[in-house]
């Protein structure tokens, strides 16, 4: 099948490694794919051999964007379009009316945040999409408007987890690691430093270390100056070595207000690292942990739950139970078992346009 797929610009973050996980695991199982990008990207080149289309319509009305999208699905001769996140999404629904194309729409990100305004405009144009994926069983039901086939698919554990033994944790440092974007709207790093500088007291031997970058890196840096933090936070900026960062912790937290399924939460369990996690809306943490047993859960936003829990693991033998327990998650979202799903679906939604057709 010839799959066209859409997405505004490609990135090193979570939703955008997903997109260019599923081009590259549909082109492996055989379908015809080809990448379309519209704004400049951050990513330069690929390092899988996929069609790229790569087109620049930053400053370009939505009618623009429409018109040259939908002119380049024609050349390719796509069946069918996926497209990831919200702009796109609109763009997708919009060029495949009225074409032999059948648009795939893809949420990665919570549909009930705050200030989500441009999402309750376009909605009701969600009845026009042809299908739609999303990551949780609570987005699905936002977008009960979508009439076509829809599915949930989460995102999977990368294979490079696969053969990682995790370090004894006698031979780990008294170290927390938190991966993700600098943001304190959505990731809730200040309240993490702000549990840290609780938790530091009563184990003054740890340290905190946030890795990533975004743009509340000063903010939260002036936190931990102000807190009195600096010799015990370390801000190790974007890496491309997760695992060797997270093999040396003795923990890792994810504190969002607001996640997909968090692919750094999803690295961390699956190498058996004990982890704590916001219950984060709109359920993406809970779909992975099973508190108490597989990790810790906390309510959103809470400084003191949270420091509890990092006493928790750090004063109690429950962090050996719940790494050992979380290793499990790597059966639950294997790649070929995920890639599988997505390749059902297709095939589900090809028989069902064919039915209708």
């Amino acid at each position: 099948m010839k799959i066209f797929m859409l997405i505004k610009k490609l990135r090193y973050s979570g939703a955008y490694k997903m997109f260019l996980w599923v081009a590259k695991s549909l082109a492996e199982k055989g379908h015809d794919v080809t990448i379309f990008t519209y704004m400049k990207n951050d990513i330069t080149e690929l390092s899988y051999n996929i069609r790229w289309i790569q087109v620049d319509l930053e400053n370009a009305s939505l009618f623009r964007k429409v018109t040259e999208t939908k002119q380049w699905m024609k050349k390719t001769g796509a069946d069918i379009s996926i497209s990831f996140l919200l702009d796109a999404n609109i763009i997708n629904t919009l060029a495949c009316v009225g074409t032999k194309t059948k648009s795939i729409i893809c949420e990665r990100n919570d549909p009930f945040k705050p200030h989500y305004y441009k999402l309750k405009l376009t909605k009701p144009l969600f009845r026009l999409a042809d299908g739609a994926v999303f990551q949780l069983p609570k987005v699905s039901e936002y977008y009960s408007m979508v009439k076509g086939p829809t599915a949930v698919i989460p995102n999977p554990v990368v294979a490079k987890t696969e053969k990682f033994e995790l370090l004894p944790i006698e031979q780990r440092k008294n170290v927390i690691v938190s991966l993700g974007r600098l943001d304190i709207f959505q990731k809730r790093q200040d309240i993490l430093i702000k549990a840290f500088a609780k938790f530091l007291k009563g184990h003054p031997d740890y340290r905190l270390e946030l890795y990533g970058d975004g743009p509340d890196e000063g903010k939260l840096k002036e936190l931990v100056v102000m807190l009195g933090l600096s010799d015990s936070v370390i801000f190790g900026g974007i890496t491309n070595h997760s695992l060797q960062i997270l093999n040396k912790a003795k923990f890792f937290v994810l504190s969002s207000d607001f996640e997909g399924i968090p692919n750094a939460l999803l690295e961390a369990m699956s190498i058996g690292l004990p982890c704590i996690s916001t219950k984060c809306r709109p359920g993406g943490a809970e779909y992975l942990i099973q508190d108490g047993v597989n990790g810790l859960l906390i309510e959103a936003g809470n400084v003191d739950a949270l420091c509890q829990s990092m006493n928790k693991i750090a004063d109690t033998g429950i962090g050996d139970i719940i790494g050992n327990n979380a290793k499990t998650i790597s059966n639950r979202f294997s790649e070929e078992r995920i890639a599988d799903m997505w390749c059902e679906y297709i095939k589900n939604f090809q028989k069902n346009n064919l039915c209708r057709n």
